[in-house]
């Protein structure tokens, strides 16, 4: 590493430390700065969209196992506990410290993604990081990530233009996305089911207007 780099890092690190970063609680409002234990390595970063803009409110959590993780941070899930957490403040920075685990293979994952805390309506999900060798007692390490934007996002603000912005199915989209398929109900006039399998969401429409859901287990592609 470059002493330039080093030398950005640390600088990022003191601000965030100045800043206090992102409050754990989802809000992405700042917290209050808090010490980082002797001993304890750091991780700190900015997650931003393109054309640089920040996003607030993202998950951030760093997750410690003897045994190998799927990319796919929707999988792998049981039995994980995080070791850190926290959300991105809304200038999209984030910092967790945490001390390096006690055991054979241990191996350290970086995850930006928690069902239901991540707009993967409007964002690519992140894959899981595995950040192992970057680890070392009282270290650090500047990690910053560029989401994309979801290849249908433009299809679902059009077809969010469609709709009135306060009624069921707009809510729907803006949180689910187009949906995967959609049945009309044989003899019911104007009924719909909107079906989401990788989210385990079905939503029953007559008009506009939600007349109940049901959730099952995802069907993940």
């Amino acid at each position: 590493m470059s002493r330039l780099a080093v030398l950005a890092g640390a600088a990022l690190l003191g601000a965030l430390a100045l800043s206090g970063c992102a409050r754990g609680d989802g809000t992405g409002a700042p917290a209050a700065p808090a010490a980082i234990p002797p001993g304890a390595f750091v991780l700190a970063g900015v997650v931003r969209e393109p054309g640089g803009f920040p996003i607030g409110g993202v998950p951030v959590q760093v997750f410690a196992s003897a045994r190998p993780l799927a990319a796919d941070p929707r999988l792998d899930r049981q039995g994980l506990f995080p070791l850190a957490e926290t959300t991105t403040a809304a200038d999209g920075t984030y910092r967790l410290s945490f001390f390096i685990q006690a055991g054979p293979g241990v191996r350290y994952y970086l995850n930006f993604y928690l069902p239901g805390r991540f707009d993967e309506v409007r964002y690519v999900r992140p894959p899981r990081t595995d950040f192992t060798r970057m680890v070392t007692p009282g270290g650090h390490w500047v990690h910053d990530l560029l989401i994309p934007f979801h290849g249908g996002w433009e299809k679902v603000q059009q077809v969010l233009k469609a709709h009135s912005k306060d009624s069921d199915k707009a809510r729907i989209i803006r949180g689910y996305g187009i949906a995967e398929e959609v049945r009309v109900k044989a003899g019911e006039a104007g009924v719909e089911v909107w079906w989401y399998y990788g989210r385990g969401k079905s939503f029953t429409f007559r008009g506009d207007a939600l007349e109940g859901e049901t959730t099952f287990n995802p069907v993940l592609k």
